[in-house]
């Protein structure tokens, strides 16, 4: 027994699972705390039990979603139920397989399965859960009768919030109705894109296709026409100089440079008209016709009917093996995924995917940013299906452990079932990490390929000995990352004021903002924050520590930069920094620990050369990626 929560008890009367904001009461042999990662005074976390297990944990998580696509129900598996046409199940774009941390319950369905493993190692008599929701409640009855014991539920009501907002009121309405007025709006918000005329795309030896977003890109670049994206980097420079004839396709995504459809499509037609000639551009958006509308709506009537073939498939399970306790927390996601919003927009990928390849003249290759989401698998068979040539994938950023995204259970890839999940034909990835981590749960290590780090190459740049590891004399500057949701933002900025009201040294505090998240310093007045929107490259070399979110990848740049980065634990979810495990990185999940560590930026280890190298690809001639194109 590695772990001493319940120490050499012979017998557990209770195994008390405490959810509740308040702390657990004393006089309980084994206590887990459901949030949090602080253990003290015999209390155990739930989230530490995770992360001492994660290699068994993510591998069973992951074995659940295979098996419930291998289910037979009738005489056709789950995948076969989902055909949508020839060699495309949409059971690879639904949220189960996809696995976001962004969209999926991700953290409690690997926190139910420790409590299952910890469950059979007590082997208590009862366990007590206090304070959860109602999915997570039926999931541990579940648990309980699958494991024969007994099952105590103890609400702790939280303080329900008076503000009305029109999403809260979206949010309690059927699926269905969530999917339909998402269609509506949809079509009513992306009309002007209509508007835009086709492209006159390049064909023929020497074209390079190439799907982004229409996100991320230096607009100061973009006023006479030139078109650049931090997404791709040297890439631009390198197509130039290749003598490249690139087809872009963006897809556009709402975001303060580029807030509405015609602001986009202004863009656009900018590129095309005073940008490069070998460059062309297209929204992916502007493909919406009609037919495609129609034969949508078809296909969304077709999902009610499979959806309700499937209505019994939790049943299907065998409870002990195929650990059906875990359904009560995705079957929203599996509703959403057939009949809601995230079915129209995947019904929309594959339409608007099918009439662009088609439109296409034969590409050799093709390149896309990879995250591993649903509308990549739209991609993959249209391009396919329309006879281009190597498609690549290029993971922009890093793999993290938990992202489960970029991970599937082993049996997906070897599966010979006619709708295999839809593959590129290589995967370019950026260094080392990204490597042994892709290979961890994939076997198909020869389709891996290496390539610089796009995003990452002016590192190249930034020396250790350029970067001031002494405080000046304004104070210790602290440079906070913000990260892409509201919600993490806010979690990390609300720790570090308590972490601050525990210290008497002067601490300059900077935020850049994510850019999907932008921040005013009016927002925390009392930090008497500055905001700093400039590029990493340009403003790293002003701090002497990094404190960072538990999600961005953009701690990676100050870490590989060799500045000391402090990354604070969620209380509610795992460890997704890219940084996990790895050396002279502190974990901080209270003020108190914070407050520590704000006061000694200057007592980090160096970082190897070696360490750095090992991480990213960065050699800024890319040769790597000359290879790849001319292959």
């Amino acid at each position: 027994m590695d772990d001493q929560a319940c120490a050499m008890l012979d017998d557990v009367r209770e195994l008390l699972v405490w959810g509740s904001g308040d702390p657990p009461p004393e006089g309980h042999a084994c206590v887990y705390t459901w949030n949090g990662y602080i253990e003290q005074r015999g209390v155990k976390s739930l989230l530490r039990y995770c992360e001492s297990h994660a290699e068994e944990l993510r591998s069973s998580y992951l074995a659940w979603i295979q098996d419930i696509g291998e289910i037979r129900i009738g005489q056709r598996t789950v995948v076969e139920h989902l055909a949508i046409e020839d060699g495309l199940s949409y059971w690879w774009m639904t949220l189960l397989v996809e696995k976001s941390p962004y969209k999926s319950s991700i953290t409690d369905a690997i926190r139910l399965l420790a409590l299952e493993r910890i469950v059979r190692e007590y082997k208590p008599a009862v366990l007590h859960l206090v304070g959860q929701s109602r999915e997570i409640c039926m999931a541990v009855q579940a648990l309980c009768r699958s494991l024969k014991i007994g099952c105590r539920i103890t609400a702790h009501p939280q303080p329900a919030s008076r503000v009305v907002t029109t999403k809260k009121i979206l949010r309690l309405l059927p699926q269905s109705i969530q999917g339909m007025l998402s269609f509506g709006r949809y079509l009513w918000s992306h009309r002007a894109f209509r508007k835009l005329r086709k492209p006159e795309w390049n064909g023929g030896v020497g074209s390079l296709f190439l799907c982004s977003y229409f996100f991320n890109m230096r607009l100061e670049r973009a006023k006479p026409g030139d078109f650049y994206s931090d997404y791709w980097g040297g890439l631009h420079q390198l197509i130039r100089e290749s003598d490249i004839r690139a087809n872009w396709l963006h897809m556009y995504v709402p975001h303060p440079a580029v807030a509405t459809p015609r602001s986009a499509n202004a863009l656009i037609r900018s590129f095309n008209r005073e940008g490069e000639s070998r460059n062309i551009h297209a929204l992916l958006e502007s493909y919406l016709t009609w037919p495609i509308v129609f034969r949508l709506v078809k296909r969304w009537v077709g999902l009610w009917f499979v959806l309700w073939r499937l209505r019994r498939l939790s049943s299907a399970f065998n409870p002990v093996q195929h650990k059906s306790f875990l359904w009560p927390l995705m079957k929203e996601d599996w509703i959403s995924s057939l009949i809601g919003t995230f079915s129209i927009n995947n019904l929309l990928s594959i339409g608007l995917f099918d009439a662009a390849m088609k439109d296409l003249p034969y590409q050799e290759k093709g390149l896309y940013l990879c995250e591993n989401q649903s509308w990549e698998r739209a991609l993959i068979h249209a391009w396919k299906k329309h006879g281009h040539g190597q498609l690549i994938a290029v993971p922009h950023s890093t793999i993290r452990f938990w992202d489960l995204r970029y991970f599937s259970d082993l049996r997906a890839f070897q599966s010979s079932v006619s709708y295999p999940v839809p593959q590129p034909h290589l995967t370019a990835l950026n260094g080392k990490a990204a490597i042994n981590a892709y290979q961890a749960t994939t076997s198909f290590k020869q389709s891996v390929v290496e390539c610089e780090a796009l995003r990452f190459s002016y590192l190249n740049r930034v020396r250790k000995e350029d970067i001031s590891r002494k405080p000046s004399d304004i104070g210790i500057r602290v440079l906070i990352l913000g990260e892409y949701s509201p919600p993490d933002t806010l979690r990390l900025m609300h720790l570090l004021e308590l972490a601050l009201s525990r210290v008497t040294a002067v601490i300059v505090c900077t935020i850049k903002p994510h850019p999907a998240y932008p921040v005013t310093a009016a927002d925390y007045p009392a930090l008497s924050l500055t905001v700093d929107t400039n590029s990493l490259e340009n403003i790293l070399h002003n701090f002497d520590l990094i404190y960072s979110g538990n999600r961005t990848s953009a701690a990676v740049d100050a870490y590989l930069a060799g500045i000391p980065v402090v990354v604070m634990l969620d209380d509610a979810e795992l460890n997704f920094s890219p940084l996990r495990e790895r050396p002279g990185v502190r974990f901080v999940s209270s003020a108190d620990q914070l407050a520590s560590e704000l006061l000694a930026p200057g007592s980090y280890a160096e970082l190897e050369q070696g360490e750095r190298d090992d991480f990213f690809f960065l050699d800024p001639a890319l040769p790597r990626w000359r290879r790849l194109l001319r292959a």
